[in-house]
């Protein structure tokens, strides 16, 4: 059971690398949502769990989580598929791994696709383009880390503003 618990204790440190690995410089912090991670650590009867909590926001403010468990009575982790809404009961170090890669690598594309969703729910309110732009701006420049916007996909939003106008004219 020693060779789970140093299991366990290398996965919370390259949580930890990998975290501190996207917080700097400022725009990539944006770019992925602000990341960060809580550790707590409880008992059930005789049975000790420790949860970590990887937490992020996507533009806007919307506050998204993955929680990872780890039972020291069993060396079990448990954590909900994100994709099935399952959820999985493994010993497996690096099936936990590979979740927690692919949650964390695909937070620029998540935050991407709902930064893309909002722009055509405004352009769908029927908010002209410079109202959009302006919209834009404020996620730009918002004191709220997690909900601001990066560079990048500021550009990528204003592309797809552009390209949605375009069809929009080519339709009329």
């Amino acid at each position: 059971m020693s060779e789970q618990i140093n299991g366990f204790e290398e996965l919370r440190q390259w949580i930890d690398r990998v975290i501190a690995g996207v917080q700097h410089p400022q725009e990539r912090r944006i770019g992925y949502g602000n990341l960060r991670h809580e550790v707590s650590e409880w008992r059930d009867g005789d049975e000790e769990v420790t949860n970590i909590a990887i937490i992020y926001e996507i533009p806007g403010g919307s506050t998204c989580q993955f929680n990872l468990s780890y039972s020291r009575a069993t060396s079990e982790y448990s954590y909900i598929d994100p994709d099935s809404g399952q959820k999985i009961e493994t010993t497996d170090v690096q099936q936990v791994r590979k979740a927690l890669e692919e949650e964390i690598h695909g937070i620029p594309r998540k935050r991407l696709k709902s930064l893309l969703a909002q722009v055509d729910h405004w352009i769908g309110e029927g908010m002209s383009r410079s109202d959009v732009f302006a919209q834009l701006n404020k996620l730009l420049q918002a004191e709220f880390l997690g909900g601001r916007i990066n560079n990048k996909e500021l550009q990528a939003a204003v592309q797809h503003v552009v390209k949605k106008v375009q069809q929009e004219r080519a339709r009329a």
